[in-house]
């Protein structure tokens, strides 16, 4: 059993200013005591820590947040961090946000491209459940209110690919058959496996892909009832969402 006066800690992959941190803040400000901000740029994650602080003082809640400064795509790395990260608190959700988005000319762009990115999109989200599904099973055992979860960022290009942005597109189709795999094994077991499909380009200016409203769907989709819960939430540009599968 995990030890309850240990800090509910939420972990986030791929902190930045779109969808990672306005995911961070909305989950501090409903629930979490603890939260790791993971992402390569050092200077945009003090940012991301400062805003989260921010929402979580606004929703009247004393939250910490940490930070690490990791490429995760350096696998060996990502699991040194991941370990510094276990001592933090007790994991209660992981949010896997972490992508590389950039063109990728079919039939130009280079094979060690295509492998940097499945290391980003689809290994670095492999070790990091191997890392996280151990300790997520033991908060099996917590109160009622406990809710371990292992939420990705996913898309619609899994569905609907781009030929000018292949390597994303084949990215993230891997990435979703993994994570679609645990959610067979690990759902039943009482862990939240679940995608946030952004069925489109994200733009503040977006009535639906703002990442205000990505992220209070994400967090709908966290704070399901178990006997509720959905496997995917899709958010379509006009702000319409749906919880049928879609990818």
């Amino acid at each position: 059993m995990t030890n309850p006066s240990r800090p509910r800690l939420l972990l986030l992959l791929g902190s930045g200013p779109g969808i990672g941190v306005s995911v961070a803040s909305r989950f501090a400000r409903s629930h979490f005591s603890a939260v790791a901000l993971i992402a390569r740029n050092a200077e945009q994650l003090s940012k991301d820590r400062a805003a989260v602080l921010a929402a979580a003082a606004d929703a009247g809640r004393q939250v910490e947040v940490r930070t690490w400064q990791t490429d995760v795509s350096e696998l060996e790395l990502l699991e040194k961090t991941l370990r510094e990260v276990e001592a933090f608190g007790s994991v209660e959700c992981v949010y896997f946000n972490a992508a590389r988005v950039a063109p990728s000319p079919l039939l130009e762009f280079p094979v060690e491209g295509i492998e940097a990115d499945f290391r980003v999109s689809a290994l670095a989200l492999y070790t990091t459940a191997r890392w996280a599904m151990p300790l997520l099973l033991k908060n099996n055992s917590h109160p009622e209110d406990w809710a371990p979860a292992f939420l990705v960022t996913s898309s619609l290009l899994p569905a609907s690919p781009f030929p000018d942005w292949f390597a994303l597109s084949m990215t993230k189709a891997a990435q979703a058959n993994l994570v679609k795999s645990l959610e067979q094994v690990f759902s039943p077991q009482g862990v939240h496996v679940g995608l946030v499909v952004v069925w489109g380009i994200v733009s503040t200016d977006s009535a639906g892909l703002n990442p205000g409203h990505i992220a209070e769907q994400a967090w709908k989709l966290y704070s399901q009832k178990r006997e509720e819960w959905t496997s995917q939430v899709t958010i379509y540009d006009d702000g319409r969402v749906q919880w049928e599968d879609t990818i």
